[in-house]
């Protein structure tokens, strides 16, 4: 990258103490491609701050002004700025020598030239004697790239931010005194990238003269934090703190000691109404058995203190679907979308671009939720700020099992790649997602028949960590032809599966994990050529039936 101009823009009103200090500092840059402009704003200090302005008069751009205050000022500076990057600094603080230059090397190093950049920083009382060094935490900011601003951890003295964007996203607006800073960053933060330099690029000076150490800015700033909570989306505010509800909790606490009074309260009681506010999207894709999707249907329907909508693909089926749309026309939660017959992951797909949810279910037309199964699972996942969870669930075998089955399969939690590549229990119902997840490209891998959903829930382990909650809150039906309880669907199945995991980049790395599944493997082809078991079903159903007197399919809708 070429030696771009920076603009350091320093705005005074009655700086006489300490202006001297930041001019020279700004004009001992050992970047040589430096401006430097100063805006007195109006100062009502007898001449002192223009006369101690005038001694740099070759060396500056110095302009006078009517008071407008900050963000007046530093509208006049970026008019006359001839920059491509602005740096602000205030008239009672210090830019250290090698700023400029080290944050130009940093972007640099980024490969980004249209990067935002912010550094730490040390504390200096009156007499310029360091009372702390302020080290930004790096793992944190890497994690949550917009924590920094939301926890006000922005020095705007220690930015390096492209002119363009105080162009298109400003100006600074002059009606706010303290808040002007913020206001603007959280404009630009929309669209565009900050990153942190943790060096220390400045010594920012705490006085009792500050307008930042006054009771004042309470009125401007609970108005700008609130909007700044606002304007963070679902998927913002989980890449943040991992949740609606974690991230208005932080923010409210983070706000406590402070005058943000106001905002505190009301960032407390969003985290207190997170649950029972977030939308849940239902995916149910389907090809024919309509009565059954009416069933499923009606379980969601049927939830309790919870807020869905509920998607139902239409694969194809090639039976009478005007039910359906009867069912939708009369409930506005229910959106029903026709596509060819591409399989289930092209229709789960298809539900997800449709969502609109903070929270995304999935629910085959055979299966059903019980009534409270969506306000738990958000709650929990509210709680814990994870992105991916799965329960246990009860199974029911009309025909042959007058009780519900049972399996644990919510007793696998947290990391759990690369095990799952050796057994993955995760059954669809029982699976909730925070659309953060979808918005980072997730889909289900197409083209498999069986399968897909397990590859699914494999390439998820390996990034996010699972919560999993023991309560069973869906029931799967099952029958003869179910793959539980099927050994033909079981090898082609696994066979699919273990083919593609071996061929993956990263999957088929894990060759003791891959080697415990082609174990199962040739256990159950061996069962299904020789026939051992007179019914293949029995282990299945006795495992999900160990414990006598279960419920029964009638009573669960009592389960709430």
């Amino acid at each position: 990258m070429e030696e771009k101009l920076v603009s350091i823009c320093i705005p005074v009103f009655n700086g006489s103490n300490y202006l001297k200090s930041a001019i020279e500092s700004a004009l001992a840059q050992d970047y040589a491609h430096v401006e430097v402009v100063v805006v007195n704003d109006g100062s009502t200090d007898g001449g002192k701050t223009e006369a101690i302005a005038s001694e740099y008069s070759d060396r500056i751009r110095y302009i006078a002004q009517p008071n407008k205050g900050v963000a007046g000022a530093l509208n006049t500076a970026i008019a006359n700025a001839r920059g491509e990057y602005f740096a602000w600094l205030s008239h009672d603080d210090i830019h250290l020598p090698h700023k400029t230059r080290s944050q130009m090397d940093f972007l640099k190093k980024l490969g980004r030239p249209d990067a935002c950049l912010f550094s730490d920083y040390d504390l200096i009382d009156p007499d310029d004697k360091l009372i702390t060094t302020v080290r930004l935490p790096m793992d944190r900011i890497r994690r949550s790239p917009r924590v920094p601003l939301l926890n006000g951890l922005i020095n705007g003295c220690s930015l390096l931010i492209p002119m363009q964007y105080l162009k298109d996203f400003g100006p600074f607006d002059e009606r706010l005194r303290f808040t002007q800073d913020y206001d603007l960053w959280n404009k630009i933060l929309a669209e565009h990238e900050f990153f942190h330099q943790p060096e220390v690029l400045i010594r920012y000076r705490v006085h009792p003269q500050q307008d930042t150490q006054t009771q004042k800015v309470g009125p401007e700033s609970n108005p700008l934090w609130r909007r700044m909570m606002d304007d963070r989306s679902p998927t913002q505010r989980a890449q943040i703190y991992g949740s609606s509800q974690r991230f208005f909790q932080a923010i409210g606490e983070f706000l406590k000691p402070t005058p943000m009074d106001y905002a505190s309260r009301y960032a407390l009681e969003e985290a207190r109404s997170a649950s029972s506010k977030s939308l849940t999207s239902v995916i149910i894709p389907f090809f024919n058995e309509v009565p059954l999707v009416h069933r499923a249907i009606a379980s969601v329907q049927a939830q309790i203190d919870a807020t869905v909508e509920i998607i139902v693909v239409n694969d194809g089926s090639t039976e009478d679907v005007s039910s359906l749309q009867r069912e939708a026309d009369r409930d506005a939660r229910i959106k029903l979308i026709h596509q060819s017959n591409r399989g289930a992951a092209v229709a789960r797909n298809r539900g997800m671009m449709s969502a609109k949810g903070e929270y995304i279910a999935f629910l085959d037309a055979d299966d059903t939720f019980l009534p409270h199964k969506i306000r738990r699972q958000v709650e929990l996942m509210q709680e814990g700020g994870v992105l991916f969870s799965h329960t246990s669930y009860y199974v029911n075998y009309p025909g042959k099992k007058q009780t519900l089955g049972r399996i644990p399969s919510g007793l696998l939690t947290g990391a759990c790649y690369p095990g799952l590549i050796a057994s993955c229990t995760i059954a669809v119902p029982t699976v909730m997602l925070h659309r953060a997840i979808v918005d980072e490209g997730f889909l289900f891998p197409a083209g498999f028949h069986l399968g897909e959903d397990v590859l699914a829930w494999i390439d998820l382990a390996s990034k996010y960590l699972l919560l999993g909650i023991e309560e069973p809150l869906s029931i799967v039906e099952w029958a003869p032809t179910s793959a539980a309880l099927s050994l033909d669907k079981q090898v082609r199945g696994v066979s699919a599966v273990l083919d593609l995991l071996t061929n993956h980049p990263m999957h088929g790395k894990h060759h003791v994990e891959l080697g415990r599944l082609r174990d199962y493997l040739r256990m159950t082809t061996k069962q299904l050529n020789e026939l051992q078991s007179e019914d293949p079903e029995k282990p299945m159903i006795d495992y999900a039936w160990r414990t006598p007197g279960g419920i029964t399919a009638d009573a669960i809708g009592r389960l709430a």
